[in-house]
């Protein structure tokens, strides 16, 4: 979203920080140190292990290494749960993402828009949670219903850069109107087997 609606949304939010602290990050939380001292009583199980040294050697013998091949299937996921790298497929997350906002369902739009949130985040605006929050209350009641079952034509998709698709809010098919401040252009990127928005 080309200075994008993530970013405006975090810099509304960071307006609203200053006047509600509703965003940012939750240094507020008065910590109840209390638990954080657990009691040490296990002073003498700890003298035990000294007295059963031999109960140690019996790990050693641990071939389990043998298991390491269980972490090819970190690759599987990527693409099961994923999506194949098409315009097409652009377009449907995209589709998702806007059906997720017209609904604030925060989890999904954060799920979707993560490395666009993770980057307006790291320019020292609120978390995705908050930014989302604040993104959806952009917007009135009726955009919002229009949101949740609109499309994206994609005659109007530029998906001239590989493994990047441009979504431009003309493309945007609703039963309303938005603005560029409300919904603008959008960029979503090919990256670990599925398409988020990264502008």
């Amino acid at each position: 979203m080309s200075l994008s609606f993530v970013r405006r949304a975090a810099m509304l939010c960071a307006g609203v920080v200053l006047a509600l602290t509703a965003c940012g990050s939750s240094d507020d939380d008065p910590s109840a140190g209390g638990t954080d001292t657990p009691a040490p009583t296990s002073a003498a199980p700890s003298e035990e292990p000294t007295s059963d040294p031999t109960t140690e050697p019996p790990a050693e013998p641990s071939e389990p290494p043998a298991e390491t091949p269980a972490e090819t299937p970190a690759a599987p996921p990527a693409g099961g749960s994923g999506s194949p790298e098409t315009t097409d497929a652009a377009i449907t997350r995209f589709e998702t993402f806007l059906h997720a906002l017209g609904a604030a369902d925060v989890p999904t739009m954060c799920a979707i828009a993560g490395p666009a949130a993770a980057q307006a985040e790291a320019d020292g605006f609120g978390p995705c949670e908050s930014t989302m929050a604040i993104m959806a209350g952009m917007v009135s009641e009726e955009q919002l219903t229009a949101l949740q079952t609109a499309t994206v034509d994609p005659e109007l998709v530029d998906d001239s850069t590989p493994s990047q698709v441009t979504i431009p809010i003309e493309a945007v098919v609703a039963d309303a109107s938005f603005s560029e401040e409300e919904l603008g252009d959008t960029v979503l990127a090919y990256q670990d087997g599925d398409w988020f928005i990264v502008d």
